[in-house]
């Protein structure tokens, strides 16, 4: 964890040689999802082990990432993202967990003013709610539409009190707008970005394969959790290819959602294709770096 640390605090001065105010911010919001990642592995022990992988996953792919660096809608919406899973987690098997649920979507709802994806997850939060944590009552059904919207009606509030709703139509005109699908969409994108999908895919789905086969290990809560992240992730890799024009965005989301599974799969794993595997990351995400840093 302290190498992760430093390592990811160098990485975020190496573009620019100094720390813009903007990075600092960002540096602080990448420290702050660090800190949720930690408390979910505590309090809901999703690796059966004491370790900081979670964390130390999410340090080092975060500051190869080169756009996640400053202030910025990605920065924000993946530490909204790993706060709405933690409290979200809170639900298991609770019928009194009107607060959780109403935090939970008020933070989704919060992240979804930066990244779209995030509002549609809302209807996934009430499956999850139903089939895996079992805890949904009619008083937090409304409590998540409630929290879900209650950004909006603050942000439609805030826009009409200075006079700006043409600015708010624009804003959802073009917020939320589904590109037409296609295979020149993602070739356009930089050589760095796809570097970085393939990356951060393949390990996404290694940890994905390896929960589903290595699951009856774990307790049911945790099964639980798991199921949500690995559910999280495999849409998250669908949207991301059929949109690449969100890639910045989703690719946050994605790394949040499959920082669990890949640190689950190194975690629990001894095996010598296991640990050739880890060397071959750790490459990868070296030259993920590299590029992102030196396209910059």
């Amino acid at each position: 964890m302290p190498v992760c640390a430093v390592l990811t605090t160098i990485l975020w001065w190496w573009p620019q040689q100094s720390f813009a105010t903007s990075n600092i911010i960002g540096w602080v919001l990448c420290a702050l999802t660090t800190y949720i990642f930690m408390e979910t592995n505590v309090v809901y022990s999703v690796i059966r082990l004491r370790t900081r992988m979670m964390a130390c996953v999410w340090l080092v792919l975060a500051s190869c990432l080169a756009f996640m660096h400053p202030f910025g809608t990605p920065a924000i919406s993946a530490v909204c993202m790993a706060l709405s899973y933690y409290l979200l987690f809170r639900c298991y098997q609770s019928y009194d967990s009107v607060a959780w649920i109403f935090h939970s979507f008020l933070f989704l709802g919060i992240g979804s003013l930066f990244a779209a994806v995030m509002l549609p997850m809302g209807l996934l939060y009430y499956l999850y709610l139903i089939g895996f944590l079992r805890s949904l009552t009619w008083r937090g059904f409304w409590a998540g539409i409630v929290g879900l919207g209650l950004p909006y009606i603050g942000w439609a509030a805030w826009c009409f009190l200075t006079d700006k709703t043409d600015s708010m139509l624009d804003f959802i005109t073009l917020h939320f707008v589904w590109h037409p699908v296609s295979w020149e969409a993602i070739t356009s994108l930089p050589v760095c970005w796809m570097v970085s999908m393939g990356v951060v895919t393949l390990l996404s789905l290694v940890g994905v394969f390896h929960y589903l086969q290595t699951k009856y290990n774990d307790k049911i809560r945790v099964r639980m959790i798991l199921y949500i992240y690995t559910m999280q992730t495999i849409l998250l890799i669908i949207y991301l290819f059929m949109q690449p024009q969100e890639f910045q965005n989703t690719m946050a989301l994605l790394v949040v959602s499959a920082c669990p599974l890949i640190a689950h799969y190194f975690s629990l794993t001894g095996s010598w294709l296991s640990n050739a595997f880890f060397f071959l990351s750790l490459l990868l995400c070296g030259a993920m770096a590299y590029l992102n840093l030196w396209m910059i």
